[in-house]
């Protein structure tokens, strides 16, 4: 028998985080948004919580948590702010890659992490360098004991909070494998720049220079050069549910309030709500949403049982992100021009919803994917 209920204490989880989230996230959220960043004291308690060390094991005092839970967790967290379900959504995804580093490094690392008082980023994206990723320029060049980094990252999500960051980049110019390193960005050489973003403000996005950065080789993610990405990327198709998730919980909030607006403002002498012109794109709404969560769950437990998830979490990695921006517009368009103004957070989380629709591998990267797993890769056409 199938059974698409959660357990106990998932319920029990989500119950507690949606209370943190209405408390806590909520209240200050346009105040983060302004100010371009995650106060301190905020992150403490998100990692208080133990929502920091989901993907940290025991021993480095994370609370690891199976991927169903995990997502409980990041989709209640984006219903009432972006920037914690991505500061969680991060540290969740960037420690998959410290824990390939030697002992002494996940040691100096994880438990800062899962305590919140250290903020690891991901520095992939370059100028010429976003879906191809085997295309980057950036080069680390062995010298003795040491590696020296030269680049540039695009679109560092966090960046001006960040303590640290994987940086992916090449230490054999003429390969196409790629090495990742753990960079503290206090080295001499690291630079940083911010970039006015769209949408997701709070979360500081930047460019990254890296000029002749000298690193120590203990840095070095993999125990060999050219493995450490691909062994993290196995495990990295959970992620995309997560963002997924993620979207379409800013457009469930968003249906809510909508579903009371249509409710009230009456029009012609009767609520709008009455007028299928408005119900029947709400009851679209309300299906579309149900539809993603679901296959989002599924990805989830697909992986909790070690079963193959790549094609489910390319399915709704290009689908939920862009759902959620339709059915958030659609939303704004019910509310009119009140919808337009910032009186309403709605205008706020359309602009946020963008993102996930680039990040993390763009819809048409999902479709290749999606391809490869039900014709073959020879149908691929790159």
């Amino acid at each position: 028998m199938l059974d698409f209920s959660f357990t106990e204490e998932q319920e029990m989880i989500r119950r507690m985080v949606r209370d943190f989230g209405q408390k806590e996230l909520a209240p200050g959220y346009a105040a983060r948004v302004k100010a371009g960043s995650v106060p301190p004291e905020m992150i403490k308690k998100i990692a208080d919580l133990g929502l920091m060390g989901l993907n940290i094991p025991e021993q480095y005092e994370g609370q690891m948590k199976d991927a169903v839970t995990t997502g409980v967790i990041l989709e209640e967290l984006a219903r009432h702010a972006d920037d914690a379900a991505y500061l969680v959504f991060n540290n969740y995804a960037q420690a998959n890659f410290v824990v390939l580093g030697n002992d002494d490094l996940k040691r100096e690392w994880l438990p800062a992490m899962a305590r919140g008082r250290k903020i690891v980023l991901m520095a992939a994206t370059e100028a010429e360098a976003g879906s191809d990723l085997a295309n980057l320029k950036t080069i680390a060049r062995k010298d003795g004991d040491y590696y020296i980094l030269n680049g540039e990252k695009n679109r560092v999500t966090f960046l001006q909070q960040g303590h640290a960051a994987t940086v992916l980049a090449r230490t054999d110019p003429s390969s196409r494998r790629l090495t990742p390193f753990l960079v503290p960005l206090d080295l001499p050489g690291v630079t940083r720049a911010p970039i006015a973003d769209l949408g997701t403000e709070s979360t500081g996005g930047g460019i990254m220079s890296l000029e002749d950065v000298r690193l120590p080789g203990k840095y070095r993610l993999g125990d060999e050069e050219g493995k450490g990405f691909y062994a993290a990327m196995r495990t990295f198709d959970c992620v995309r549910a997560f963002g997924a998730l993620e979207s379409l919980a800013k457009a469930d909030v968003t249906l809510q309030e909508t579903l009371d607006y249509a409710r009230q403002r009456v029009q012609f002498n009767r609520p709008i709500a009455r007028f299928q012109g408005v119900s029947f794109r709400l009851a679209e709404a309300a299906t579309r949403i149900e539809l993603g969560r679901w296959l989002c769950y599924r990805v989830l437990w697909l992986k909790d049982k070690g079963l193959p998830h790549s094609k489910e979490a390319a399915m709704v990695k290009w689908w939920c992100p862009k759902t959620a921006f339709d059915i958030i517009h659609e939303c704004l368009l019910i509310h009119g021009h009140y919808g337009y103004s910032k009186d309403l957070p709605i205008e706020q989380r359309l602009r946020d919803a963008i993102l996930p629709e680039i990040g993390d591998g763009t819809a048409e990267i999902m479709k290749s994917i999606i391809v490869r797993e039900i014709l073959g890769r020879e149908y691929l056409d790159f």
